[in-house]
């Protein structure tokens, strides 16, 4: 069987243009590192590597979520210390005497100073935002009303919660500084479900009423005093967080009550401050709860950067063994090619280089 001369240039041609390609294939291999530079190279491997890259890519937008919410977490944490270190000092003030009027003077200006104190950390900011103020946090969490002469609470109990793992459940990260629901515990506000009566140290009956206050969303704490044997000494007021503790303190040394028209007895003052330090005990307290679930949240979110590293290295892994090239079988290639393009070279030379006569001998 005879071979034109036109099959065999073909078949060269064709040889000699697969190998090049191959060659170029190789070169780009050798340059990016990667032996699927398009979706042509290997659609399955194509689809793999995107799966993986996906994973890596939520899995870091999780790992930010969890660095973002352990800084806040941090400052939270900070900033309920100082409080809880502010109460200590205003609790330390009830066990006091009356003492001289010098004295009590002195107290007053001490409770002045520590509700004021409380008043700024309640309106703590973190990067422009109230932290306490639950979604309304472009709007300070607690102001003075001075129709009332109480400090309300302006924000909501909205709890807000950040996304850290695939098929997680999302974490609640932000305290609420008050909330009329029992099952949010709060740093500033006095959590009461139900009416309770303690008796005071002269022999004073207090009761405490809690009453819902939806404008707020909070519970205001009404206390009556009743004292039997001295119907004269009888006495109401109400509060709802730590500052209206400390104020009622404030005015309660200087032997009057916080609208500064009415006057109180020694007693009355007494009594009032008594009724004080238990509810500061009961708030501190909350507070310790508080900052306990915050410890526990910083934990777990320790605990999920750990799974989102190891699963991210996993996944990077992965990847390498789907789209990287190995280098060392990649240059055996380009040897192989080029022997193989070599040989072409010679092969086509020679037969390039034949006239008809030498295919007529």
């Amino acid at each position: 069987m005879r071979i034109a001369s036109d099959m065999i240039y073909k078949q060269l041609s064709r040889s000699l243009k697969d190998n090049l390609s191959k060659l170029n294939d190789i070169n780009t291999q050798l340059s990016s590192g990667k032996k699927i530079n398009m979706p042509s190279d290997d659609i399955l491997g194509t689809l793999k590597a995107m799966d993986y890259k996906l994973s890596i890519s939520q899995n870091k937008q999780y790992e930010q979520n969890i660095t973002d919410s352990t800084n806040y977490l941090s400052y939270v944490d900070t900033v309920l210390t100082q409080t809880s270190e502010t109460l200590l000092s205003l609790t330390k003030q009830t066990s006091d005497s009356s003492g001289t009027a010098e004295d009590r003077a002195y107290y007053a200006t001490q409770a002045t100073a520590l509700r004021d104190t409380l008043l700024d950390l309640s309106n703590s900011v973190y990067l422009n935002s109230y932290i306490f103020s639950g979604s309304q946090s472009d709007q300070q969490a607690y102001v003075y009303d001075a129709g009332t002469y109480q400090y309300v609470y302006q924000g909501d109990d909205q709890q807000m919660s950040v996304p850290i793992g695939t098929g997680m459940t999302s974490m609640t990260i932000n305290v609420v500084g008050n909330s009329d629901n029992s099952a949010i515990l709060t740093p500033f506000s006095y959590a009461l479900q139900a009416a309770a009566t303690t008796t005071l140290s002269d022999g004073s009956v207090a009761t405490y009423t809690p009453v819902l206050d939806p404008i707020h969303n909070s519970t205001i704490i009404q206390v009556g005093i009743t004292n039997a044997a001295n119907p004269g000494e009888n006495d109401t007021f109400s509060f709802s967080n730590v500052m209206d503790m400390a104020n009622l303190m404030s005015h309660a040394w200087q032997y009057q009550d916080v609208d500064v028209t009415k006057s109180l007895t020694a007693q009355q003052s007494m009594n009032r401050i008594e009724v004080v330090a238990g509810a500061l005990d009961k708030t501190q307290n909350q507070l310790l709860t508080v900052q306990g679930q915050v410890g526990l949240r910083q934990a777990q979110l320790s605990d999920q950067k750990s799974k989102l590293d190891a699963n991210t290295l996993t996944q990077q892994n992965s990847l390498s063994q789907t789209e990287d090239a190995d280098m060392n079988e990649t240059i055996i290639d380009l040897q192989m090619v080029a022997t193989t393009l070599n040989a072409l070279r010679s092969a086509a030379a020679n037969i390039i280089s034949k006239s008809l006569f030498d295919f007529l001998k």
